[in-house]
């Protein structure tokens, strides 16, 4: 199983928050130099923002996110809402919503659109109604996210998990990864990108600091221009 560990852990450190009326978007250049030289990836924006171990694992073997409590519980530097509300849109995965569920959240962001990546039929209904459009999508996610840039969505939060993260990187439609990095080890469980066999994607680091009891790193994806 794979969870989107920000998502969860977030409702955590935002319990009882009144999501935003409206999301504030700020708006963004469709194209960006770095320092490398290289071009950096625009127009709409995928953001992969999660919590994760030292060795990159966003859940332990068993699904458990107990790890991240030492290290985010007291909410230092915690700017979950300053980021959600940069948002306008979430897709999201089955694993992460039923988890969701499963410990009595439903979905916490329904006032954005959101898109949710699952076979399961039934999954969508049962956070039905919300206050903004939820559409289950399967399968390959270039229709979703060619929708998601057609509708004029300018930054997306990927909420989880692994796996969802993994079809999106190897698309190469992922623009930026937000991690914040407990200072926990755990050997196994969900990787940050879950799949047997990932394509190379090279990024640029723009930030790293501390964040709390743990670390904050923000990468960016990079392409050669040509």
């Amino acid at each position: 199983m794979t969870v989107g560990c920000a998502s969860v852990q977030n409702v955590r450190l935002t319990a009882g928050r009144t999501p935003p009326k409206g999301p504030s978007v700020r708006p963004r250049p469709l194209a960006a130099a770095s320092e490398s030289g290289c071009t950096l990836m625009a127009s709409m924006e995928i953001v992969w923002y999660t919590a994760m171990s030292m060795d990159g694992r966003i859940a332990s073997a068993e699904g458990s996110l107990d790890f991240l409590d030492a290290s985010l519980s007291d909410g230092s530097g915690n700017d979950f809402g300053q980021f959600i509300s940069g948002v306008d849109g979430v897709l999201v995965g089955a694993s992460t919503l039923r988890w969701l569920i499963s410990h009595g959240h439903g979905w916490p962001h329904d006032d954005l659109p959101t898109w949710l990546a699952s076979h399961d039929a039934d999954l969508a209904s049962s956070v039905k109604p919300t206050r903004a459009v939820l559409r289950r999508v399967e399968g390959d996610l270039t229709p979703a996210l060619d929708e998601m840039e057609q509708n004029a969505h300018r930054r997306i939060w990927l909420a989880g998990g692994g796996v969802v993260a993994a079809q999106v990187l190897e698309l190469d439609r992922l623009t930026e990864v937000i991690a914040t990095i407990a200072p926990t080890a755990l050997g196994l469980g969900s990787a940050l990108f879950d799949a047997p066999a990932l394509p190379l994607r090279s990024f640029e680091l723009v930030e790293c600091r501390p964040f709390g009891a743990a670390a904050r790193l923000r990468w960016v994806r990079r392409k050669q221009a040509t």
